[in-house]
């Protein structure tokens, strides 16, 4: 009826790795997350550092700053879903790491059980066996429903970035280029 010594040491390992593999995500996020707000600011302190010494006008740094957003938004989002993504994972494994035990002890109870008691053991596999499926569905719901959200994210990003060219032709648009053909012309004159 007992679980063995071996059992127990095998769901304590499984539980072992799936926290550290939850932790890891956890981590690499961090890191992710460092390098992300790094880059940013020297991105901002470089677009600082590279205008005219007429500031430009105010519309066209609020668009650098806007576009810029955009992509720390679009970065830290796909961040959080991947973190999102193993966090369900390893929370699946360990629902099937607890529910191997409980089905291995009531395999046991059952076989050292009176008649009377085996109609309500088999109840019990068979609810966890049901809520194995149910998670097992809910995991991959979730990862799909996770994966499909990243799709349509890039997707729109790529379309702004398309239409971000096209605005050259705008009057904004044209304002943006001739700072940055201004911007890069002086660097030039520095750099000499």
């Amino acid at each position: 009826m007992y679980l063995s010594p071996a059992e127990i040491a095998s769901g304590r390992q499984h539980s072992l790795n799936n926290f550290q593999t939850a932790t890891v995500a956890c981590v690499s996020a961090s890191e992710r997350l460092t390098q992300l707000f790094t880059r940013m600011s020297r991105q901002q302190l470089e677009m600082l550092k590279n205008q005219p010494q007429p500031l430009a006008p105010s519309g066209l740094w609020l668009s650098d700053v806007q576009s810029q957003s955009a992509t720390l938004l679009g970065e830290l989002l796909e961040i959080i879903g991947d973190v999102q993504q193993t966090v369900i994972i390893t929370a699946a494994a360990q629902t099937r790491a607890i529910d191997q035990l409980l089905v291995t002890s009531v395999e046991r109870a059952r076989s050292c059980s009176p008649a009377e008691i085996l109609p309500a053991l088999d109840t019990l596999r068979q609810s966890l066996e049901q809520t194995e499926r149910g998670v097992t569905g809910w995991a991959e719901a979730s990862r799909q429903a996770l994966a499909q959200l990243a799709q349509q994210f890039a997707q729109r990003r790529s379309q702004g970035r398309s239409q971000g060219r096209s605005q050259a032709d705008t009057p904004a648009g044209a304002e943006r280029a001739a700072a940055k053909t201004a911007a890069q012309k002086k660097e030039a004159q520095l750099l000499q």
